[in-house]
């Protein structure tokens, strides 16, 4: 099997874990009784709020590095203006150098702004997580205890049918291979990530680029250098798709 081949079970392994590990953490706070659910519900709150005073500092950051961005655009005109203007070789000289270095301002502060909204945007998606994970506490935390017991039941019964879907896809992979990822994931709770630009989506610091160029063969699994994640290439076309996906399955 290639590692083409093999990506597609893998992402799947992962998804499961990560559903089964979610399965855990429900099943562990139910057994533990309704003061750790209560426990939780204030810990999603403070969630919340803190988060919510962390968007508003990086809406007011990117604000601020949008508001340099067009005022230094403008001055770039006027740079430019000058330049025109220029009577010798050395006014030109200075109006060029003045020109270029606003031209790096403005991509650097672009490239902060991008960070900051990407950054701004899952945050967002934590606070949606966090609000109807709160929701749902809530709710069954107001219920019956035959209600409580009834959610035990079927939590457990999906536990059950989640590990042995997680036993015939550990199959198809190779053992050298779910070593790997069994080591990781005892670490992390999500031992993979893609790229598609060359940054490790998983804690988005770039790879070497030597490396990137090897995986973009999809010859053999990396691992990133930062996170220790088993990485992989996917093409950029994929990526958004699957990006899309996402987002509207969380949206539904």
């Amino acid at each position: 099997m290639t590692i083409r081949e093999q990506i597609p079970f893998l992402e799947n392994l992962s998804d499961l874990d990560e559903r089964i590990r979610k399965l855990d953490e429900d099943l562990s706070l139910r057994k533990g009784g309704l003061e750790a659910v209560r426990v939780e519900i204030a810990s999603l709150e403070k969630k919340v709020t803190d988060t919510n005073e962390s968007l508003k500092t990086m809406d007011k950051t990117r604000n601020e590095l949008l508001i340099e961005v067009r005022q230094m655009t403008q001055q770039t005109e006027r740079s430019r203006e000058k330049l025109g203007r220029s009577r010798n070789e050395r006014e030109s000289m200075a109006a060029q150098r003045e020109l270029e270095e606003l031209k790096k301002l403005i991509r650097d502060r672009d490239d902060e702004a991008e960070k900051l909204g990407n950054l701004a945007d899952r945050a967002r998606m934590n606070v949606l997580e966090a609000e109807e994970r709160r929701d749902q506490l809530t709710k069954e935390l107001e219920g019956s205890a035959e209600g409580a017991m009834q959610a035990l039941t079927e939590r457990e019964k999906a536990r059950v049918e989640l590990a042995a879907e997680r036993d015939v896809v550990v199959k198809k992979l190779p053992p050298l291979l779910i070593r790997k990822y069994e080591a990781i994931r005892a670490r992390r709770p999500r031992a993979i990530a893609s790229t598609h630009n060359g940054t490790c989506n998983g804690c988005h610091i770039a790879v070497p680029p030597m490396m990137f160029q090897g995986m973009m063969r999809q010859d053999q699994f990396e691992q990133c250098p930062n996170c220790k994640r088993i990485l992989y290439y996917v093409p950029k076309e994929q990526a958004s798709k699957e990006q899309a996906d996402t987002e509207g399955s969380s949206d539904t």
